[in-house]
């Protein structure tokens, strides 16, 4: 139990060890998951610091979560209800967004959720592309134009990459292919497939075969690299997962979506063995 307790202790280290911007390689693109770098409670997911961080390690993107207050606000926010990280059982949906931004965090570091727009205004100039996972089973047409206009006015729409309920912004931004949709979306829109969507999948799941497939038509691929749900990140676990990377980047592979424990084979300079 000791030995367990050191080595989750020196992951946690190894985890909240900060890059400098100039040692992640630029013809790396890496889009910070959930906001930015949130790992080892380093910052809260989806808040101002966690894309500051992002910024400073040489991210070029975010993917966030989007929610919709009772009035119609859009805001970052993971899970349908608050516990998690304030002294509310509330759901998101049910309050307005006045009564969100009165919320006590649980957390020292925490503080109220920020909206997409302030998000988005904030991070003009700092990063280049921003993955959207829209938390709404069944979004109006009012919240999708409310969201567009954002990324519009922002100048993130022709930048940005949507995680599900993306026929809205079919040919405005790239939407989410996954491997077992490549073979209907590619018959139905053909060399244009290219234009609509993006392939995601896990670093687990891509091969050359389907690596080969994209290069051919010409499909942007985006690696996912994000922590193993509901359990720690351990030492084997890592070292697996920079295999899989250095597999990946051997093909050519250049976008990853990513937390921040596994971004330390895009750094240029000599890393910190593990």
């Amino acid at each position: 139990m000791k030995q367990i307790y050191i080595i989750c202790i020196l992951l946690s280290i190894i985890g909240s060890l900060r890059l400098q911007a100039a040692d992640v390689d630029k013809q790396y693109h890496l889009v910070g998951h959930r906001g930015g770098v949130t790992e080892n409670r380093c910052h809260p997911e989806n808040s101002l610091a966690a894309l500051d961080e992002a910024v400073e390690r040489g991210y070029t993107g975010v993917e966030i979560d989007i929610r919709e207050s009772k009035d119609g606000v859009l805001f970052l926010y993971h899970y349908a209800t608050l516990e998690r990280d304030y002294a509310s059982k509330a759901r998101c949906a049910d309050l307005t967004w006045e009564e969100i931004q009165q919320l006590k965090p649980l957390h020292k570091e925490g503080k109220a959720p920020v909206s997409v727009e302030e998000y988005c205004r904030y991070a003009q100039g700092k990063i280049t592309e921003l993955m959207l996972d829209i938390k709404l089973d069944h979004p109006s047409q009012a919240f999708y134009e409310e969201l567009y206009r954002i990324l519009k006015e922002t100048g993130f729409i022709n930048h940005s990459y949507f995680i599900g309920h993306g026929n809205f912004f079919l040919r405005k931004g790239k939407i989410t292919m996954l491997i077992s949709e490549r073979e209907e979306f590619f018959q139905k829109y053909g060399e244009k497939t290219k234009d609509y969507y993006f392939l995601f999948a896990g670093i687990d799941e891509l091969n050359s075969r389907l690596i080969r497939w994209c290069q051919e038509h010409g499909i942007q691929i985006m690696a996912c690299v994000n922590r193993p749900y509901k359990h720690p990140v351990t030492q084997q676990g890592l070292e697996e997962a920079f295999r899989d990377l250095e597999w990946l980047k051997s093909w050519g592979v250049t976008y990853y979506q990513i937390d921040s424990d596994y971004d330390r084979p895009f750094c240029s300079s000599t890393a910190p063995s593990l």
